[in-house]
């Protein structure tokens, strides 16, 4: 009985997520890079890393293939997506006109504690402009800029569009869009007018803007790669 007992004890007890909380779990890895477009996902790894069984975690891959961010083929498990150049830069089209319909309903929603939230982001990217910050940390203060936007436009599903639909597209897409103290200067003055068009509920402005960053971004990296 004691035997018994103690590896019972012993033994990590699963915790009870659903396949949505796992799903946003590994959103996160590729958020941070811990996951890159092309690796494998293995039920099994995910499973332990989340202390939960392999059935949410089976029922979250087929969430993120629906929003094809993974790839699922018989009898091979799992795979990030990895988008070619040529789609990448379709998705990062798709991705600016969903991102410009984003701030357009962010100028008619937002309220004052939604333009605080940008406001303080937006002092963090004017302090990182000439402070040696690498182009990837810019980028990802502008990525946390645009996420406040969002959710001042009160539309998480639509916010989910606009990030899903780059998954899988080059790193440098983002980074190289800011590797200059000009690139940035421009950016945070997008950004600031950004913040002037949503305070003064102008919303076929915010739109233009929401477009305008991402179009300028992507033209800065490409004149680097070309």
């Amino acid at each position: 009985m004691t035997g018994t007992a103690n590896s019972a004890s012993s033994t990590t007890p699963k915790r009870r997520v659903s396949a949505e909380e796992v799903a946003e779990q590994v959103m996160r890895l590729l958020e941070s890079r811990v996951l890159l477009p092309g690796d494998r996902l293995r039920e099994q790894d995910l499973a332990d890393r989340f202390k939960v069984s392999r059935g949410p975690v089976r029922e979250a891959l087929r969430i993120l293939e629906a929003r094809s961010v993974v790839h699922i083929e018989p009898m091979k498990g799992a795979t990030i997506t990895r988008l070619s150049d040529d789609e990448a830069l379709d998705a990062v089209a798709a991705s600016a006109a969903l991102f410009g319909v984003a701030c357009r309903l962010a100028a008619i929603r937002c309220a004052e504690a939604d333009l605080a939230k940008i406001d303080e982001k937006i002092a963090k990217l004017e302090a990182m402009v000439n402070e040696g910050y690498s182009p990837r940390e810019f980028f990802l203060q502008t990525l946390r800029i645009g996420r406040a936007v969002g959710q001042a436009a009160r539309s998480p599903r639509l916010m989910r569009m606009v990030e899903d639909i780059r998954f899988g597209a080059p790193d440098y897409f983002g980074p190289l869009g800011f590797t200059s103290d000009k690139l940035r200067q421009e950016a945070l003055n997008s950004w600031k007018a950004m913040r002037t068009a949503l305070a003064e509920r102008d919303a076929a402005s915010a739109e233009a803007l929401g477009r305008k960053v991402h179009d300028d971004a992507l033209a800065a990296a490409l004149l680097v790669v070309a």
